[in-house]
């Protein structure tokens, strides 16, 4: 899938400190229980129910992973904080803190009681995977129609981007808050370890591979193997054929690995695994890999651009061995790949059953973090473009204060591919688990990338069942 660069729409600052990126587009481990905004954690039975101790102030919970020590608590507890702040004595969201690991099975807990809460993680986040959306939310008519909030709030419906607009458009009905932000995916490199004669962009794989000489990349095999997963996208996009067979499995995931792109893709992947990885890649969880780079243990880091923020004054502590932010650089992948999906839900669905009152709250948040101020806070927090955004003149002076998004807005151009990421095909226990545990296996030659490619397949197969 090609599109063409969009005028005006940079990588953004990252003003957030000690921001950490993990396996979904962006996620991370929740830590332990933090102080919530609005109040404290509770059970998520009475999740779904509104409360009128204060007045007529509507209240509802917000069970939600983005907590504790998650990274994406860093904007959206503040961000809930401000809803709060602006229709105080009319909402009130409560936070109630769920581990990542256990959020979907939460949820899914929580559906057959017939008790969701108001607003609900989309699929693609929080371990919740599309299959279980689309054949137990949506068949069961348990998501609410945003039609009518759209209609009313033309403001917010303009902010969406309309490729993600048409992916919650199910049968006329608009099941899930569509995508206002677009974060492509990239990599760092540290120029002081790393240099050649041209972008890396502008090699092709085999040329990049060549440039890394004893050179290593930050890859893991824990957790959902984020960084190596986003190396192999790119390695099967160059692949003929392969960035049209992972585009095309967006929607309704990719079960079969054993297309030659995907297989030659793999191969390649084994080739840097053995000779290009460094020294921790078995066993590393991302925090492991993000140390392996900031401790020059890796000269390549393949991430998103809400790590810039590691990189800038104020991180020294999470630098050792002569380690300088200043020499990291930024761009995408070799043969002009970026990777991004527009297709695909944005961060919250309400449920069907909410009363009226509680589907109130959620589209006040809804048009709340959709308005214009709140995601270009979003962009400059986390990094990413708003296509369907006139920035503010204030955002654009913001945008000049960090050189490394720059870099990576810089190195996208008209012949750029837009690829979506492994993580995004993959069903979710694939995506979560099973791709991570297999990669030692490929490490250590006990699979070939055949045998690799026909052992995930059969975990995908599984996940069917």
């Amino acid at each position: 899938m090609k599109i063409k660069k969009l005028a005006a729409l940079m990588m953004t600052v990252v003003l957030a400190a000690g921001l950490a990126a993990c396996g979904n587009s962006g996620d991370g481990k929740s830590g332990e229980d933090a102080k919530s905004p609005g109040g404290s954690s509770g059970e998520s039975g009475d999740s779904g129910e509104d409360k009128k101790g204060n007045g007529d102030v509507i209240e509802i919970k917000l069970p939600t992973y983005k907590a504790g020590e998650n990274v994406g608590a860093v904007f959206f507890l503040p961000q809930v904080e401000r809803f709060n702040k602006q229709y105080e004595g009319q909402y009130q969201i409560t936070i109630e803190e769920v581990p990542q690991a256990g959020y979907a099975d939460k949820i899914k807990q929580l559906a057959q009681q017939n008790q969701l809460p108001v607003l609900v993680h989309a699929p693609g986040s929080g371990g919740i995977d599309a299959q279980w959306f689309k054949q137990v939310v949506l068949e069961n008519d348990m998501a609410y129609d945003l039609t009518e909030f759209a209609e009313a709030h033309p403001e917010t419906d303009q902010n969406w981007i309309p490729d993600s607009k048409d992916f919650c458009t199910v049968d006329g009905k608009l099941i899930c808050c569509p995508l206002s932000v677009l974060k492509p995916v990239g990599l760092y490199y540290n120029s002081s370890m790393y240099s050649a004669d041209k972008d890396i962009r502008d090699m092709t794989v085999d040329e990049f591979i060549e440039s890394l000489g004893d050179n290593k990349l930050a890859f893991q095999t824990a957790e959902n193997g984020w960084t190596t997963a986003l190396m192999l996208t790119d390695l099967i996009a160059n692949e003929e054929g392969g960035a049209d067979l992972l585009n095309n499995s967006a929607a309704d995931k990719l079960w079969d690995y054993n297309d030659p792109a995907f297989v030659n893709g793999v191969a390649k992947l084994q080739k840097m695994l053995q000779e290009n990885a460094s020294s921790n890649t078995v066993g590393a969880a991302y925090a492991d890999a993000a140390n392996a780079f900031m401790s020059k243990s890796a000269a390549i880091i393949c991430n998103g651009s809400w790590m810039a923020s590691e990189f800038a004054e104020g991180s020294e502590d999470k630098w050792s061995n002569d380690f300088k932010g200043s020499d990291v650089k930024a761009t995408i992948y070799p043969g002009n790949i970026a990777i991004a999906n527009p297709k695909m839900y944005g961060d919250f669905w309400v449920s069907n059953n909410a009363s009226d009152e509680e589907k109130e709250v959620a589209e006040a948040f809804l048009a709340f973090c959709n308005s214009q101020e709140e995601v270009e806070a979003l962009l400059l927090a986390e990094g990413g473009t708003a296509p369907q955004l006139t920035y503010s003149d204030e955002f654009k002076e913001e945008l000049k204060k960090d050189p490394i998004l720059f870099q990576l807005s810089e190195s996208m151009n008209d012949d750029t591919t837009y690829c979506v990421g492994l993580g995004d095909v993959f069903p979710s226990s694939v995506a979560d688990t099973e791709f991570g545990k297999l990669l030692p296996k490929l490490i250590d030659n006990s699979l070939t990338p055949e045998q690799f490619c026909q052992e995930l397949t059969k975990k995908a197969e599984d996940a069917k069942q």
